[in-house]
């Protein structure tokens, strides 16, 4: 009957696989080995060794050659050199270290220390190059995004898919956080307004689902009676990990408030400005009127007085007119008007036709018949003329309406003449 054999202590005994096998394992193992006396002479190199860093045994026959051939700078083996004493004498187990192979190139080599029995010390060395390439890398990315996430006023948080905090940064521009590393485990909805909290709820479901950032999401906070405003952004990450952005937009509602009440502003200007202009235009159409009338009552005049075949000349007509407005302001003042009443048209302008008459009631009879009732009306009464320079003219008066073409009265030309 055979079995595995066992030590006293029931231990099972380890076999005895022959120096040929042993040797053939130290030479096929992937990691370089070196088998280093208590004197520090190297006693054994596999070919491991010898094709990651190029060195034989003849080359670095003992620890301190391999320093000098390995870490050719002084200053730079110098500061190796007692790590790897302590790894030597067993102070540490590991050490990594770039060394200069014997091809001249730059390979960073981990180093494990086992002792053997014998007062030997075995040990492993192994090219991790690629992996501090890596780690290098690793930790420039990470310094990268470490600057990028304080240059900026957000605060960033990580979540599962339900919520969950798992991970709180601040950018050194953020105001005083209301998420930071005391509510990890906690789930972001419950730390915002209720109806945040279930939007918030619907975006993270969204952006699990479609694996795509969602649309951001505003809402306001209250803190010591001001009302402060936030946007969150909701951004897969792997594994099902949320990355939630979230940044105070005060300043900015402010200004697009702002903005706001200078656009009503504006909007208000333009109206109150195209008022102006349509009502100038108003006025403008209707001055055009007013001239028109003006100009078609003094010829239907002219027509309708005799002409004299024998006379040398037309003598110029007695008859002056002057045109108003619906309340009686003077608006037109014709040629034979100003040097009848001794005034330019431009000082009559905008003044009541009343104010050049005096005696009778000729502004109660102009007003009613003419204005209001829009009949052509004569007063029937001889009036006085208040010339410019204070002297009176008795003059007749009459009046025909002017009217728009709805039949609306817009105002009158009132002619009067020498009595």
């Amino acid at each position: 009957m055979t079995g595995n054999k066992t030590t006293r202590d029931g231990a099972p005994e380890s076999p005895d696989l022959g120096a040929d096998t042993c040797l053939s394992i130290l030479r096929e193992t992937p990691d370089g080995l070196v088998l280093v006396d208590g004197e520090g002479r190297c006693r054994y190199l596999n070919p491991a060794f010898t094709r990651i860093t190029g060195y034989t045994l003849e080359d670095v026959p003992t620890l301190a050659q391999w320093f000098e051939r390995a870490h050719p700078n002084p200053a730079y083996r110098r500061k190796v050199q007692g790590p790897g004493e302590e790894l030597f004498s067993g102070a540490r187990d590991l050490l990594v270290a770039s060394v200069v192979c014997r091809d001249g190139r730059v390979r960073d080599i981990e180093i494990r220390r086992a002792a053997v029995e014998g007062g030997y010390v075995l040990l492993a060395v192994r090219d991790v190059t690629e992996q501090c390439l890596a780690e290098e890398n690793l930790r420039q990315a990470t310094s990268e995004l470490t600057a990028v996430i304080e240059a900026f006023p957000d605060l960033f948080v990580r979540l599962n898919a339900d919520g969950t905090i798992l991970e709180v940064r601040a950018g050194r521009l953020a105001e005083t956080p209301f998420i930071s590393r005391v509510h990890l485990g906690r789930r972001v909805q419950d730390l915002l307004p209720a109806g945040v909290g279930e939007a918030l709820s619907g975006a993270l479901q969204g952006v699990v689902r479609a694996n795509t950032p969602a649309a951001p999401l505003e809402f306001s906070r209250t803190n010591a009676g001001e009302v402060r405003h936030f946007e969150a952004r909701v951004m897969p990450l792997r594994e099902m990990h949320l990355m939630v952005i979230i940044r105070e937009i005060t300043e900015r509602k402010l200004a697009e408030e702002e903005l706001h009440r200078h656009r009503e502003h504006l909007e208000e200007l333009v109206a109150e400005r195209t008022a102006e202009l349509e009502r100038a235009n108003k006025q403008l159409e209707q001055l055009l009127y007013y001239i028109e009338m003006t100009e078609r009552k003094a010829a239907e005049n002219w027509l309708d007085s005799p002409v004299e075949l024998d006379s040398p000349g037309t003598e110029e007509p007695g008859e002056a007119r002057i045109t108003t407005d619906a309340a009686g302001t003077i608006v037109i003042v014709d040629m034979a008007a100003e040097r009848l009443t001794g005034y330019a048209g431009d000082e009559l302008a905008g003044k009541p036709v009343w104010s050049l008459f005096t005696g009778g009631d000729l502004r109660e009879l102009l007003s009613r018949e003419v204005l209001e009732q829009g009949r052509a009306a004569e007063y029937a009464q001889v009036v006085s003329l208040v010339r410019k320079g204070g002297s009176k003219e008795a003059v007749r008066v009459s009046g025909d309406p002017i009217a728009d073409g709805s039949g609306t009265v817009i105002g009158m030309v009132c002619t009067f003449y020498k009595a």
